[in-house]
């Protein structure tokens, strides 16, 4: 704890002799961690890193190639250390990495086993994307995925915001993450904990919409979710201490957690009653049910019917009185088992020569079961008037003077339902890691590092009773069924074009043959595979030996030469129900050649302590390009006297892309909202949704004959949304996009405040061509309501019918993305004196780390609007973006070496996107809605505590205990119904606690 209250401050170093000037100070907070391991035991082991002294100690710096003992960073670096990641939990990584305001808080383990986001905890620094994000392992390439990181062997995680391809390559536009993790340790360490969430359900609001559903009420005070984790390390020297051989494995088990156990999540809310029209006013809250019903929906020849209640073979008018509702269930948790394991090698082989290798392996399974009622819905097919199914009745509504007449058919739409389907989803991954180092000393000064590392991820997403749009044609040809000698019969088996066809009957109200479900729907199974090798050898280290150093400095120029290969394969394939799922498969590979310098030009000189220039460049050889891809970098930092320092930095880089380029392109049906079309009449008597005029839709590329022709109901539902196949994917065209990263700040280490660290840095962002996928929600606005061209293109129609035939919703380089802000952080320990009966009182560690952000601007494609969504939430802003974040927190060491902490963290509030006076934002004018949202205008501000005790029983065995949302609060409430895929769980969980109280305890201990 001693070295975790800077988190994002450290202890600041620019010389080994003075204070640093860095928000993150690696010098001294290797000296920090020293003193820590000596005061109490160690999270993971009290190690023996030890170095023989012919090798000069040199220090992994994040940001750059260049190690030296006394190493200068210009650009800030928030550090989580080793004791905030054992107090809040060993077992929960992400959570710990999610609290930082630079990173976009993660799901993790938490959500729907069914959301496709659940398995990987990637990180997403300033809410860029986490393929923007470059993650290291000891300063190697490593997954984007915090589930794969050995949490008991951190040392510490550096967190620098800011492009950093002019020292690392692509992919660290905006930032880079680097786990710091033991590489050498002996004795033998074991660390458990257990975890559960405990909550009160009193929230009386919740309690009564449950009533008024016919919800259970979860019981008043709950317990459950319970987690546990368990670690083991060891590691032995050898060889007079030359060598040395760690292993180590830990093992995670999460029991889920359903929706029902918390009286805020056990209502699924929608801002209107079930069932609604697409005509809301959004001021009503209820509870979100499955909705099923028995009877079916049939449209034909202009009317909506369903099956009798009796279960003849009679149609009557549809009648939505005859919907049945039952709870939704889903899991808040789900259910986890992890297990990480691997080892360390290391050996002196000549005094300056040292050889390291690694190894690392992950096997990562989550998933959970899900229960909905499944419909399978057709428009537009024939149904064969003869099918002996139907009766008399049905055949004379539905054919007329054709009814009963083999080879005669009839235009339909359908729904039929099947209640209480239960789906299994399950999340796999699989992750091997192989990496080797051969270092030491050239000559002088001067170091050498011949690094290669291989690394493989096997990616695994199953579900079961799937039905889905790409099953359509299978329910046409099950409801297209004729008699062949009295039996029931697939056309598609009479034809012979699908013999395995089952038949479905769904014209009574009994129910159609359970076996046609196992036609219907069927298991899915996505497989990603990702390989990687990286082989690299640079040089770095001072020239002041030489006597290549500024005549006013001290220190010589420290410089990096480094080359690089990396060959990159990538792989998906659907299978089953989600063989429709992104298809692709290919290969790059770059070459690097890249070189850094830093240049001491005036040290311990009036006014001027140290003014140091630096700069990196880096040339980038891609097959997959014809040009070559440059990068770059210049830093200044600025100390006029001890205890001030001011630094800047400028970074250009650029991000190639592989998912975003190799990704599938296979289309799928699914609903589109054509405001071009004439929708059907709804069934509850609400007016049909206006139709926007023959002018307007020619602004957006169609004719005449088009508009006449979608005059005529049946093309659209009654809210306008038409079936129509989305072709999402990758682009093999896209060009790299690019990223200029701007940083400036003030350090101030003052010598009247002894201990004292505080930072105020600016940043600002703007990746230009940035790869966007573009949403049918945005599409539909921007070419029907603001009729920009770009966007109307994605759109395809029929020459003739002007239907809607296909949207491309494919990767395209977007005009920019761009995200502004202000870090700050400090830190100050206040040793208090005897003041009782002569007691040493121990030390107050108080931090901050914090940041206000100024701008979150996105343009989708280049010359169109500009989406600013900087304080809020929901629709095209999706996600929210609240101005200010921190986390705060003070600790005591108590003089008995026990500590005790209390951590605060807070988000600002954040308004609806509807209320923004941007236009492409705000509501959007339509005679049949009011297009706004009264129930929630506005996110509060959220607080939420946490409290941390740790205490040493021997000098080999600590025990803490941790509760995190101490005070059980509630989160801020959305709902399901403010069409913005990113909420669930009412709420943005990954922001807002929404699993009640946390309760923690764990014991460490070193056997020997």
């Amino acid at each position: 704890m001693r070295s975790m209250w800077g988190i994002g401050v450290s202890v600041l170093a620019i010389m080994t002799s003075t204070p640093a000037w860095s928000q993150s100070s690696v010098s001294d907070a290797s000296d920090a961690q020293k003193t820590t391991s000596k005061e109490r035991p160690d999270i993971v082991t009290v190690a023996d890193d030890r170095v023989p002294p012919q090798l000069p100690e040199v220090i992994l710096v994040t940001g750059s190639r260049i190690r030296r003992t006394n190493m200068t960073t210009a650009a800030p670096i928030a550090v989580i250390d080793k004791d905030m990641i054992g107090e809040r939990g060993l077992g929960r990584l992400s959570d710990t990495l999610s609290a930082m305001p630079q990173i976009t808080p993660m799901i993790g383990d938490r959500g729907s086993s069914s959301d496709p986001r659940a398995g990987p905890a990637r990180i997403s620094l300033r809410g860029l994307g986490s393929g923007r994000t470059l993650v290291l392992l000891n300063g190697d390439r490593m997954d984007n995925d915090a589930n794969v990181i050995p949490a008991p062997l951190i040392e510490r995680v550096d967190v620098l915001t800011g492009g950093a391809s002019a020292v690392y390559g692509s992919d660290a536009v905006a930032g880079v993450v680097n786990y710091i993790v033991k590489r050498r340790f002996t004795g033998i360490q074991l660390n458990f904990e257990a975890s559960a969430q405990q909550s009160t359900n009193d929230n009386t609001f919740m309690l009564n919409l449950l009533d008024e559903a016919g919800y259970a009420r979860p019981p008043r005070h709950v317990f459950g979710g319970e987690a546990y984790f368990g670690s083991l390390a060891a590691g032995q020297n050898f060889a007079a201490g030359r060598g040395n051989i760690s292993v180590f494995a830990t093992y995670n088990r999460l029991q889920p957690i359903e929706i029902g156990m918390f009286d805020h999540t056990a209502c699924p809310m929608f801002q209107n009653p079930q069932p609604a029209s697409g005509f809301q006013t959004n001021d009503q809250w209820s509870c979100g049910f499955n909705e099923a019903n028995p009877y079916n929906w049939f449209f034909v020849n202009g009317g909506e019917y369903t099956n009798a209640k009796d279960g003849s073979r009679n149609w009557r008018p549809y009648d939505t009185a005859d919907i049945k509702r039952t709870p939704q269930k889903d899991w808040l948790q789900r259910d986890v088992r992890r297990v990480n394991t691997g080892g360390f090698f290391s050996f002196d082989i000549a005094p300056t020569v040292k050889f390291d290798s690694s190894f690392l392996y992950s096997y990562d399974q989550s998933g959970g079961e899900v229960q909905f009622n499944d419909w399978f819905y057709s428009p537009d097919f024939q149904m064969p008037c003869d099918n002996p199914f139907m009766s008399a009745q049905q055949q004379q509504l539905a054919c007329g003077a054709d009814a009963g007449v083999a080879g005669k058919s009839a235009q339909m739409w359908m729904n039929v339902y099947r209640p209480d389907n239960t789906g299994e989803y399950r999340y796999q991954t699989n992750t091997w890691r192989a990496a080797g180092h051969l270092s030491g000393t050239l000559v002088d000064d001067l170091h050498f590092d011949i690094g290669l590392q291989r690394s493989k991820r096997v990616e695994k997403y199953t579900g079961t009773n799937i039905f889905d749009g790409g099953k359509t044609e299978l329910f046409k040809r099950a409801m297209q069924v004729v008699s062949v000698n009295g039996v029931p019969t697939c056309q598609s088996v009479v034809d012979g074009t699908d013999p395995s066809c089952v038949p479905l009957d769904g014209f009574s109200s009994k129910g159609p043959n359970p076996a046609v479900w196992s036609y219907l729907t069927s298991t899915g199974e996505s497989r990603v595979l990702q390989e990687q090798i990286v082989a690299n050898a640079s040089v770095s280290g001072s020239l002041a030996r030489y006597g290549i150093k500024s005549p006013w400095a001290e220190e010589g120029i420290g410089v990096a030469l480094v080359v690089e290969h990396r060959w990159n394969r990538i792989t998906e394939q659907g299978s089953g129900a989600f063989a429709w799922w992104s298809k692709y498969a290919g290969t790059d590979v770059v070459d690097e050649l890249g070189g850094e310098l830093s240049v001491p030009i005036v040290q311990k000189k009036p006014l001027l302590e140290d003014l140091t220039i630096s700069g990196a460049y880096r040339l980038s050889r891609y097959r997959s390009l014809d040009d070559l891809v440059k990068t770059w970098k210049a830093d200044i930092v600025y100390r006029p006297y001890a205890g001030l320092g001011f630094r800047a930095s400028v970074n250009r880089a650029v991000r190639r892309g592989y998912l975003e380029r190799l990704q599938g392109s296979v289309p799928y049906q699914m609903g589109f909202e054509d405001r071009c079309a004439t929708a059907a009449t709804p069934s509850n008597g609400d007016p049909r949704r206006e139709r926007l005029s023959f002018e307007q839709c020619a602004g957006t590329g169609m004719t005449r004959t088009q508009y006449d022709n979608l005059a005529v109901p049946g093309n659209c539902d009654a809210a306008g949304y038409c079936q129509t196949q989305f072709r999402p994917g990758g682009n093999p065209d896209l060009k790299p996009e690019t990223s200029t990263s701007i940083t400036a700040g003030v350090v101030m280490q003052p010598k009247f405040l002894p201990g004292f660290n505080a930072s105020v840095d600016y940043f600002s962002i703007k990746i230009d061509g940035a790869f966007e996928w573009v949403r049918t929600d945005l599409i539909a606005d921007q070419c029907f309501n603001q009729q920009t061209a770009f966007f109307c293109g994605l759109i395809t129609r029929d020459p003739t019918s002007g239907r809607v035939t296909e949207i491309n919703a494919r990767y395209n380089n977007s005009g920019f993305l761009k995200t502004q802000g202000i870090d700050f952080s400090l830190y100050y320990p206040i040793h208090l004196s005897k003041r009782i009966f002569g007691m040493e009182l121990g030390r107050l560690n108080l931090g901050l780390n914090g940041t206000f952000n100024l701008a979150n601007d996105r343009q989708f494609a280049p010359g169109t609007q500009v989406y600013s969504c900087l304080g809020y939430f929901g629709f095209f802003c999706r996600d929210l973006t609240p101005r200010y974040r921190h986390f705060a927190n003070i600790g005591w060491d108590m003089p008995w070496k026990g500590t005790i902490s209390l951590a605060w963290r807070y988000a600002a509030p954040t308004k609806n996107a509807k209320l923004s006076s941007n236009p492409v934002l705000g509501p959007k004018p339509d005679s049949g809605t009011t297009d706004t949202y009264p129930l929630i205008p506005r996110l509060a501000a959220q607080s939420l505590f946490d409290l941390s005790i740790s205490y040493p029983v021997t000098d080999r065995v600590r025990v803490w205990f941790n509760t995190q949302n101490l005070f059980d609060k509630d989160p801020p409430i959305i709902g399901q119904g403010a069409r913005d895929t990113t909420a669930f769980q009412n709420t943005y969980p990954w922001y807002y606690n929404s699993w009640g109280r946390t309760l923690r305890a764990g014991i460490s201990a070193k056997l020997w």
